[in-house]
């Protein structure tokens, strides 16, 4: 370690005992509890309870959706559809294309 870094380290330590704790206990202060670890006090409900109130806030929140109407929906399918077929015509006249490119050059190559 170099001067730097152990000048740092002192400073950090020198600070840390000025508060009254050391390094390992501030960071069991702030240790996350662990998953499987239960919080006093707490008892969570049955599976199929969780299951219900899931279930229940699905619904809740389903019903706040703003669904697209039955035009909105067909609209944006025949986009999609229209969309995906320019696509893949433009990315085939690419590969025919670009092969095409290559075999001529190749072709120039081997014939040569």
């Amino acid at each position: 370690m170099n001067r730097q870094m152990r000048r740092l380290v002192e400073r950090e330590e020198r600070r840390q005992k000025k508060q009254g704790k050391d390094a390992r206990q501030r960071r069991a202060d702030r240790a996350v509890p662990t998953r499987g670890s239960k919080r006093p006090g707490v008892e969570r409900p049955p599976f199929h309870t969780r299951i219900g109130i899931f279930l229940r806030e699905v619904r809740t929140e389903l019903a706040r959706v703003s669904w697209p109407t039955r035009r909105q929906l067909v609209n944006f399918t025949v986009v999609t559809l229209v969309t995906s077929v320019v696509l893949t015509l433009v990315i085939f006249g690419l590969d025919v294309a670009l092969k095409q490119i290559v075999l001529y050059l190749l072709g120039g190559i081997q014939g040569g």
